[in-house]
C-alpha cells in the first residue's frame, strides 16, 4: 500500500517546472538558491544524537511557525516517512540524499507551491532553498533574503566575525550561500563542447554534477551546475558570477543550436520522429530510456520543430520517475511493472494512445 500523504504533490507541477520563461525555459529547467545556517548554542548535527536533534527539531519548528509569513508552510519529520515517500522528495529536489540517512529530528519544511523547501538537521541545522523557474535570479535572491532575515531575527545563528557564517562542512563557511540550477545541453554534448563548458566553468568557480546533484548521473542531457565559493565573497558577488556563468552557457548551446539547425536539420528531425514512433509503440520504458526521449522532444520544443510545450515535457520527465509513478498511481511495483505503466503514461500524457 502507497501512502497517499504526497499525492495532492504528485498530480501538479511544482512552481518551477509549471511557469514556464520564454525567454530560458528551453534551456534552463530550474534555479535553485541555498543557504546553510546553524544555531549558536548547539553542536552541529553531525555531533549531536537522536534526542538532541529531537529536540533542536521541535525548537526548529516552534520558532518557524511562529513567523507569520512561514506559518503556512508543511512540515515533516523524515523518521516518520515511508522510503517511497523520501524517493519521491528527492525525486522532486526538495531534499538531498544526505537527508534520507536522518530519522528522527531531522526534516523537511515546504510551502505547497514548493518554492520554498527547508531541510532541517541535514549537515547543518538549517539548509534554507528556494526554486524558482528560468533566469528569475533576481525573484529568487530576494525571497531567500527575506526567508533569512525571518528566521535570523527569531534564532541566534552561530556567526564568526572574521569567518562568517559557521557550518559543519569547511566548503559552506562564509556565506553559506549557493547558487545552482539545472541546464539542457543536448547539442553541446553531441557537439562535444561540453568539454570546453566544463573548463569554463570551473575556471570561473562553477561545478558540474549530475541530474540529482552531488554523485548523481547526468540523464536526458540535464546537467547541474553549483557555485563553489562561499568564503570570502558576498552572496551577491557570487550571484552575479553565477549568472554570468550561466549566461554564457545558454549562449553557447543556443551559438550549437544554430549551426546544427542549419546544417542537420534532417539528423534532428530524425530522432525526433524515431522518438515520437518508439513511445507510440513501445509497452515497456525504462526511466533512463524516457529521459532520454524526453530529451529530444525537448530540443525540439525549443528549436520549433515540434508543436509541444515545454511545460508537458517536464512534466513527462517528472512524472516517469520510480516513486513518482507509484505515489500518482497509488500502488507499489516491480521494475518490470513500472516500465509498462510508465508507458502507458507518456503514451496518454502526449496523446500518442
Amino acid at each position: 500500500m502507497v501512502p497517499d500523504r504526497f499525492r495532492w504533490m504528485s498530480e501538479k507541477l511544482p512552481f518551477w517546472l509549471r511557469f514556464v520563461s520564454p525567454s530560458y525555459s528551453d534551456i534552463v529547467l530550474s534555479i535553485r538558491l541555498r543557504l546553510a545556517r546553524n544555531l549558536k548554542a548547539y553542536h552541529f548535527p553531525l555531533f549531536i544524537d537522536e534526542e538532541k536533534k529531537v529536540q533542536i527539531f521541535n525548537l526548529l519548528k516552534d520558532a518557524l511557525f511562529s513567523i507569520d509569513k512561514l506559518k503556512n508552510l508543511e512540515i515533516y519529520e523524515i523518521g516518520e516517512l515511508e522510503r517511497i515517500e523520501k524517493d519521491f522528495l528527492v525525486e522532486r529536489h526538495l531534499i538531498s540524499r544526505d537527508l534520507l540517512k536522518g530519522g528522527r529530528g531531522s526534516g523537511l519544511v515546504i510551502d505547497m507551491e514548493e518554492r520554498i523547501s527547508i531541510m532541517l538537521n541535514e549537515e547543518d541545522h538549517l539548509r534554507i532553498q528556494v526554486f524558482y523557474p528560468g533566469f528569475m535570479f533576481e525573484e529568487a535572491f530576494m525571497k531567500i533574503m527575506e526567508i533569512d532575515d525571518l528566521i535570523g531575527s527569531t534564532l541566534e545563528y552561530a556567526y564568526s566575525k572574521k569567518y562568517g557564517f559557521l557550518t559543519s562542512c569547511l566548503s559552506n563557511v562564509g556565506t553559506g550561500f549557493r547558487v545552482s540550477c539545472l541546464l539542457h545541453l543536448p547539442i553541446s554534448f553531441i557537439s562535444g563542447k561540453i568539454q570546453d563548458i566544463f573548463k569554463f566553468a570551473i575556471t570561473n568557480d562553477v561545478t558540474v554534477r549530475g541530474y540529482y546533484g552531488e554523485g548523481s548521473e547526468v540523464m536526458g542531457n540535464i546537467f547541474q551546475f553549483s557555485s563553489l565559493r562561499t568564503f570570502g565573497k558576498s552572496e551577491e558577488d557570487i550571484l552575479s558570477n553565477f549568472k554570468n556563468v550561466v549566461y554564457r552557457i545558454i549562449e553557447i548551446e543556443r551559438e550549437e543550436r544554430e549551426k546544427f539547425l542549419k546544417n542537420s536539420r534532417d539528423f534532428i528531425e530524425d530522432r525526433v520522429f524515431r522518438t515520437i514512433g518508439i513511445i507510440k509503440n513501445a509497452r515497456f520504458l525504462t526511466s533512463r530510456e524516457v529521459m532520454e526521449y524526453a530529451s529530444h522532444l525537448r530540443l525540439a520544443a525549443g528549436m520549433n520543430i515540434l508543436d509541444i510545450s515545454i511545460e508537458k515535457i517536464n512534466e513527462i520527465m517528472l512524472l516517469n520517475q520510480p516513486a513518482h509513478l507509484q505515489i500518482l498511481y497509488g500502488k507499489i511495483m516491480e521494475e518490470k511493472e513500472r516500465d509498462k505503466f510508465r508507458s502507458m503514461l507518456i503514451r496518454t500524457r502526449l496523446n500518442l494512445s
